[in-house]
């Protein structure tokens, strides 16, 4: 039964790879005559393009973020005794419109004050001033250090968001260093020294629980940000399911090497791994539907870019970025080397820290852009130093894999009809096509 199970499964993979052959022969035209009128008007282009839609899949890349938010209940304050109109700003701040509503037409002065803002947040201000002619106000700020007040805040008085994700950036860094320069399997394997130890799997804990940590600040916006890379509720969750993600799949993958002969513990490592990516797809589903009822962009796909950057150089982020999330379930679902789920780890956390970054005005979207994609491209170096250590095409095949799956995602397949094939086959196949006992023995 199960022979014939991988039969049906290879001719549906078989299936998605005729269908998506032609990609790899003719290069989609990215930039067309829409991409002129985004350059008058980010709407028009997003009309345009939703007007003439293919796929969802493939409008991401034709999708850009909006350049001026929709406007809601009128918020007009007065701060430091100067007026401000902050409407067209309610909806990205932090504790929602609501807050902002509450206090229109009113001295808000003590309650920004008490929020311990940093100069940037007052400088700011001024691009929502009533009267711009008069001089900007002399601000009188609280005697916190600014450090501190950007490093502690009220929802984390302890820090343990801060001294988890600086253990966990710290943790990377070692990981990195073994995975290129060292053992290969980042510690979590039997490559080098006596075998597996129990601190690298321990090590992975704080990874998780940093993820889950960041449900501790409430007053977060439900909407995304609009010019600029910042956190948002729906960017949380996903950040959150696919960080967790990560770590389980890299548990499950340790778990092999701890017990390398035990064919059911390798069995339930494989199917543990896949599930997990299922679920972590269907859990980033629902909370899109749950958030963002009428979001029709990504978390990727729509994200700003910053100001100048060509429609063409978006998209090749844009692509760059879809392919990579591909290449990291496809490292999740392998089971072949935990350093492949912890590497791509790597880019889930660091992008929260960069767009922290950027909230607090220490990093630009551009200084974003450039930190993200680095954290994506560390990976390719670990696969390609997996491969010179193995001596084995595990990696290019993975890459190659992952191609016909972004391109057939982009024609339109939907995720769980490319996803659900795949996990169906790594499960039913198991390691019969798949060589990882070099991994698992000295």
């Amino acid at each position: 039964m199960s022979h014939l199970l991988s039969i049906l499964v290879c001719l549906a993979a078989a299936t998605v790879t005729c269908f998506t052959l032609p990609t790899f022969f003719k290069t989609e035209s990215i930039v067309t005559s829409r991409s002129k009128p985004y350059q008058r008007d980010h709407h028009i282009l997003f009309q345009t393009v939703k007007a003439n839609s293919v796929s969802p899949s493939l409008d991401r890349f034709e999708q850009f973020a909006n350049s001026t938010p929709d406007a809601g209940a009128p918020c007009v304050l007065t701060i430091e005794g100067s007026r401000y109109n902050l409407t067209a700003w309610a909806k990205s701040h932090p504790g929602g419109e609501r807050i902002l509503a509450k206090f229109n037409e009113k001295d808000a002065t003590k309650s920004f004050r008490a929020a311990h803002h940093s100069m940037a947040a007052y400088e700011m201000l001024q691009d929502f001033a009533i009267d711009d002619s008069l001089q900007p106000p002399t601000y009188s700020l609280y005697s916190i250090p600014r450090w501190r007040a950007k490093l502690f805040t009220k929802e984390d008085r302890i820090g343990v968001h801060k001294y988890l994700g600086m253990f966990c950036l710290l943790n990377f860094i070692f990981r990195f260093y073994q995975m290129l320069l060292g053992d290969p399997s980042a510690g979590l394997g039997t490559r080098v020294g006596k075998g597996p130890s129990a601190f690298p799997v321990l090590f992975l804990v704080p990874h998780g629980m940093l993820s889950v940590s960041a449900l501790i600040f409430p007053h977060i916006p439900r909407e995304r940000v609009v010019g600029k890379p910042m956190i948002w509720q729906e960017y949380r969750i996903h950040n959150l399911i696919f960080g967790v993600r990560s770590v389980i799949c890299t548990l499950f993958c340790a778990l092999s090497f701890r017990y390398p002969t035990n064919l059911g513990v390798r069995r339930l490592s494989i199917s543990g791994s896949c599930l997990s990516v299922l679920a972590a797809n269907i859990g980033a589903d629902l909370a899109t539907k749950k958030l963002q009822p009428h979001e029709t962009g990504s978390t990727t796909a729509t994200m700003p870019y910053w100001e100048g950057c060509s429609v063409k150089t978006q998209k090749k982020f844009k692509q760059f970025y879809a392919y990579s999330q591909f290449l990291a379930t496809l490292s999740c679902v392998a089971v072949i080397n935990p350093a492949w789920p912890l590497s791509v780890l790597l880019a889930i956390q660091i992008a929260s820290l960069l767009m922290t970054l950027v909230r607090k005005g220490l990093l630009s979207a551009k200084g974003y852009h450039m930190g993200y994609t680095a954290s994506l491209i560390a990976p390719y170096f670990v696969g390609i130093r997996s491969m010179l250590y193995m001596k084995n095409l595990q990696f290019p095949i993975m890459l190659a894999f992952g191609y016909v799956l972004f391109q057939a995602r982009r024609r339109g397949l939907n995720k769980y009809m490319l996803w659900v094939p795949v996990i169906v086959a790594r499960i039913a196949i198991g390691d019969r096509l798949l060589d990882w006992s070099s991994w698992a023995v000295h």
